[in-house]
This record gives C-alpha cells, sequence and structure tokens, in this order.
C-alpha cells in the first residue's frame, strides 16, 4: 500500500483533495492518504494528524503572529513523513507553508508533488526556482500559467480547473426558491463573508450593512452562507436578524444557482458565482498593515479571479478603504437595475467556464500521473 502525505490547510483546498482521494480509490489504488485536512477529508478515509481549522490564517501580519505554531506544525509533519517512509507528498496551495515543506521533503528524498499554484504571476515570482528546484511535477489551473512555467521550464500538467468537477445542484432553480419561501417578485440576495475568520469578522459589518441599505428599495430574500469551518457564533449579526436565513456549505451550489446576485469575498467563492451564472460584487478587507506591506509586491491591479480570467473588470471588486457598506449597497443595486450589465457578466462567465475545461477531470489527472510516476521510479530501483 502506498502511504502518501497530503497538505489540505484551506477549505477550498480540501474540496480539491476530497477528490483526489475519490479519484484513487475509483481506480482501486490502495493508498493511505495521512496529514493536515479536515472533516470532510476525515470522511473519505483521510488521516488527520492536524486539523486544518488550526492553521486557517491569512495575512502576512496575522501568519507572523501564529508564526510559531505553524512552524510547530511543519516539524511535526516532517518527522512523520520520515517516521512514516512517505512515498510522495501532496501539497496543495498554501505556499508559504508548503513550499518549505516542500524543501525539507526533497532534501529528504520525498518526492513532492503541488496542486494549485503559488500566484507567482501576481507576486513573489522568484518562487518559480523554488518550485524548480524542489517540486517534481506542478498541477496548474488556469490556462494563463502554461506560458509561464513552460518558459521556466518547470516540470508541470495543466490540468483545468477542478471547480468545473465540484460545481453540480441538486435542485432546481426554482425548485429551491419555493421551497424557501421567495416570492415570485423577490430578489434574492446570496451573502457569501469567507472562509476564514478574519475574513468575517472584518467584512460582515459591511456586507449585513450594505443590506440594510438594499432593503430600503428592493423586495430582498438574503441567505447567508456558512462556511464549513466557521463557527456560528461568528455569524451572531446575521442570525439576529430574523430575515436572514443561514444556510450550511453543502447547500451553497443550490442556493447560488437559485440566487439574483452575490456578495462574496474575494476567492474561489467568486469562481462558483461565475460557473453558475451569478452576477456578484467581490469584497475584500485584510489587516491593514498586511495589505500595505502586500500591496508593494503586487503586480497586477485586479484581485478577483474572475477578473483576472477575463483580462477586465467584469464583478466589481471593493478592496480595503473601498469595501464599506455605501460602495458595497451601490454596486449590488447596479446589478438589480441593470439587465445589460447582468448579461454582460454572464457572457464574460461562459466564455471563462469553457477556456477552464479539459477532457479529463483533474483530480483523475493527478492520479494517473502521481501512480505512474511512482510506479517508474519503483521500476527504476529494482533495475539497480
Amino acid at each position: 500500500m502506498k502511504n502518501i502525505l497530503l497538505v489540505a490547510a484551506e477549505n477550498s483546498a480540501e474540496t480539491y483533495a476530497v477528490q483526489v482521494l475519490q479519484a484513487f480509490a475509483a481506480r482501486g489504488e490502495r493508498v493511505h492518504f495521512w496529514g493536515i485536512g479536515g472533516d470532510r477529508l476525515a470522511a473519505n478515509g483521510f488521516e488527520n494528524l492536524v486539523h486544518n481549522r488550526s492553521l486557517s490564517v491569512v495575512g502576512i501580519v496575522e501568519v507572523a503572529a501564529h508564526l510559531f505554531r505553524i512552524r510547530r506544525v511543519l516539524n511535526l509533519v516532517f518527522r512523520q513523513a520520515l517516521t512514516r517512509r512517505a512515498d510522495a507528498a501532496l501539497l496543495i496551495d498554501y505556499p508559504d507553508f508548503n513550499l518549505r515543506l516542500a524543501r525539507r521533503l526533497h532534501r529528504a528524498g520525498i518526492p513532492v508533488y503541488y496542486y494549485i499554484s503559488p500566484t507567482v504571476w501576481a507576486w513573489r515570482y522568484g518562487r518559480i526556482r523554488q518550485i524548480r528546484r524542489w517540486v517534481r511535477r506542478l498541477f496548474v489551473i488556469f490556462p494563463f500559467e502554461v506560458p509561464i512555467y513552460e518558459k521556466e521550464k518547470v516540470t508541470f500538467t495543466y490540468t483545468g480547473h477542478p471547480l468545473l468537477a465540484e460545481v453540480r445542484v441538486s435542485e432546481p432553480r426554482e425548485d429551491f426558491r419555493r421551497g424557501h419561501g421567495v416570492a415570485a417578485g423577490d430578489i434574492l440576495l446570496a451573502l457569501l463573508p469567507g472562509s476564514r475568520e478574519a475574513e468575517v469578522r472584518l467584512l460582515l459589518p459591511e456586507i449585513l450593512g450594505a443590506v440594510r441599505l438594499l432593503r430600503r428599495e428592493f423586495p430582498l430574500k438574503v441567505f447567508l452562507q456558512r462556511a464549513q469551518n466557521i463557527h456560528p457564533d461568528l455569524l451572531a449579526a446575521a442570525a439576529a436578524d430574523p430575515d436572514i436565513l443561514i444556510l450550511d456549505q453543502e447547500q451553497g451550489f443550490d442556493l447560488l444557482n437559485a440566487t439574483d446576485a452575490v456578495i462574496t469575498t474575494c476567492g474561489t467563492s467568486n469562481l462558483e458565482a461565475a460557473l453558475l451564472g451569478v452576477p456578484f460584487v467581490a469584497v475584500y478587507r485584510i489587516n491593514r498593515l498586511t495589505y500595505l506591506l502586500g500591496r508593494r509586491l503586487v503586480k497586477i491591479g485586479l484581485y478577483s479571479i474572475v477578473n483576472i480570467l477575463a483580462g477586465r473588470q467584469v464583478a466589481a471588486e471593493l478592496i480595503q478603504k473601498e469595501c464599506r457598506a455605501e460602495r458595497i449597497y451601490e454596486e449590488t443595486k447596479k446589478i438589480f437595475d441593470d439587465p445589460r450589465l447582468r448579461e454582460d457578466m454572464r457572457e464574460e462567465f461562459r466564455r471563462i467556464k469553457a477556456s477552464l475545461q479539459q477532457q479529463e477531470k483533474p483530480a483523475a489527472s493527478i492520479c494517473r500521473q502521481i501512480r505512474a510516476d511512482l510506479e517508474g521510479s519503483q521500476q527504476k530501483t529494482s533495475q539497480r
């Protein structure tokens, strides 16, 4: 049985990791995956050495404040990789942690596979040298990454985006709306305040302020999606509003499919909305010092991955000082008022979706490639 270390330290990474485990199982592969994950991975046979909620930190300043704990986890995982004689490691996103771990694993002779490339196209381009040196194969998900890694002579596979396989609707739009009391004349607004505690604390008050302003003009039904690793107590302000219905993450795609517009943190949720053709406003705010430090390093002027894929601002981005209730209200109101704006968004979303599609599902491609590499290495070893 193969023994593979897997690191899925964030909510979206865990989603993609579950796909990989299921792809290995579908092929009948006998593999024991262990490492850093969450409850969904555990439900698929994963051994959680460290739960990922303990690493859900965003931002330079915030990471620095938790540096001792993060280093302790890194040391633990590396020691276990040696003790268990890991056949390989699959590291997903989370580059500040995973690239440090990759260096140590590579030096110990453990093959490293990296899924979801660090955003070298946005900042810290020099990480490409680290990837080339320490990672056996990189799995990239965006088409614009391909020429970058070809130019830099990095061993990689373009898989397409894993969300295409994940975004599935189980309840038709009208059935969902009727079942949740949305009348024919109502506007359904979805709120996605984030999957990290810091995001929710900073964004939710401004989002709720925008909702109060919108209610003065529109017959709203407001639904808030709670990410799996967000404790209900963090949503107390929303829960106190009797006209806001809080749904768990498992209902998220049905909610997005049924909604008329979304107010969402910048991140994976932007692409989820786009794949389902839903107009959205992207909001983001982090610690001010973190923003000032990071802004000097960022090489692009767009924040939402949907806008980056489009090459222009299709959806409004309200970042830092712009992320306040009045501005969120104004941009959401534009979506409600302007049919042409909504159709322009949907048309661009359709184009983006087509650009991300591949014949083979990303997880199946990863499973096949890792299996082939490990078998090839084993044959070379036996021939010596």
